[in-house]
């Protein structure tokens, strides 16, 4: 953008003598920061290679870390990571990891505190954005708060955190003791163990179809085709830990907490769901055929001795549509799977939800006695 040399003269102390003889880098630096920034075209320069925040403090760590020094960083640029080649680990679209990526092995997060405990001890991170990157004030104050247990972790400190740069640069100049522990940031959840993006949404309304108690029409009529855009999802009352599993067919990528985005969809669960009733979604962005579509429901953690229960809505062909289910296990199991964890898992039945199979037993039925042949798929 431009480069500003100052002369160690007398005569350079003065900011009006600065301001004059720098005003033509000071007017690019204006320039800059008053305009919507945009990726530059520039031969070689690959973009994917951005800056990672925790590698580029790995680097601080083991490069610049000086016992007798009190170091500050100063990081211009967004605060929601994102990384093209780990894109689950991303905080774009309203994401945020859990306190469990803090406590998770090194191999399993990006985000982990494994060997990264004490690595920047009394180093201050002064953060400065451009423009708006948050999807509400919530999401905000959520990546604040990982970032800041995220410096803690390593005897760091957040420092400035705005996308007001007088406020970023004032707190540069100031004393670096001066930067305070993040007002209202809550401690590590140690008790959350699970890896997962968490996510708060923009337009609560959008979801109205799973947080509503009461449907518009509680017995609709089958859709009239089986294949179309779907949203499947899961509510409950209990106090413990269920997971949704789907895929648009056999083959396909299955998403799930761990798998939050695919070609077809995207998974979802809102942070900010109301304590009595939890929910959690998957959305198919593009057409699947009901009968093709594989969905499971997971017990992952809690005790009930009479194992959970709740509601399955299905959002298809215009309709929404509801189905009961309940899991026999008395405990979760974490996610896993085989012949003696069938307790754990419970398999939803689309087609049946959606009436497709009574529909289709009707109809063969019908033909049967007419001597013709129906497939309704």
């Amino acid at each position: 953008i431009a480069q500003i040399d100052v002369p160690d003269r007398r005569a350079f102390r003065s900011a009006k003598t600065r301001a004059n003889q720098f005003r033509d880098p000071i007017r690019l630096l204006k320039e800059f920061l008053a305009g919507k920034p945009t990726a530059p075209a520039v031969p070689g320069l690959d973009f994917t290679q951005a800056v990672q925040v925790p590698r580029f403090l790995d680097f601080v760590a083991a490069n610049l870390i000086r016992s007798d020094d009190e170091l500050v960083v100063m990081i211009l640029g967004s605060p929601l990571h994102v990384d093209a080649k780990e894109p689950g680990f991303s905080m774009v679209d309203g994401y945020f990891p859990s306190d469990g990526h803090l406590l998770a092995p090194r191999e399993s997060s990006i985000y982990s505190l494994q060997h990264r405990e004490g690595a920047l001890p009394g180093v201050v991170v002064h953060w400065g954005w451009f423009g708006d990157p948050w999807v509400s004030a919530v999401h905000q104050e959520r990546v604040e708060r990982f970032w800041t247990l995220y410096l803690e972790g390593q005897q760091a400190r957040l420092g400035a955190f705005s996308g007001d740069w007088v406020t970023v640069f004032n707190a540069l100049r100031a004393d670096p003791q001066q930067a305070l522990r993040r007002q209202g940031a809550s401690p590590v959840d140690r008790t959350h163990t699970k890896l997962e993006m968490l996510r708060i949404t923009r337009e609560v309304g959008s979801d109205d179809w799973i947080t509503r108690d009461e449907l518009p029409d509680p017995a609709p009529p089958p859709p009239d085709s089986a294949v179309g855009l779907m949203k499947i999802g899961i509510r409950w009352r209990q106090n413990v830990d269920l997971d949704l599993y789907a895929r648009p067919r056999s083959g396909a990528e299955t998403l799930f907490f761990e798998h939050t985005r695919s070609p077809d969809g995207y998974y979802f669960k809102d942070y900010r769901s109301s304590p009595a009733r939890d929910y959690e979604f998957i959305e198919f962005q593009r057409p699947v055929n009901a009968w093709d579509v594989e969905a499971r429901i997971n017990f992952y953690e809690g005790e009930l001795p009479e194992g959970p229960n709740g509601e399955i809505r299905v959002e298809f062909g215009g309709r929404v549509y509801s189905g009961d289910f309940a899991l026999l296990s008395p405990h979760g199991n974490h996610g896993r799977a085989g012949r003696t964890q069938g307790d754990c898992w419970s398999v939803i039945d689309v087609p049946g939800i959606l009436g497709l199979r009574e529909a289709a037993r009707s109809s063969s039925s019908r033909h049967s006695a007419s001597g013709q042949t129906l497939d309704l798929r």
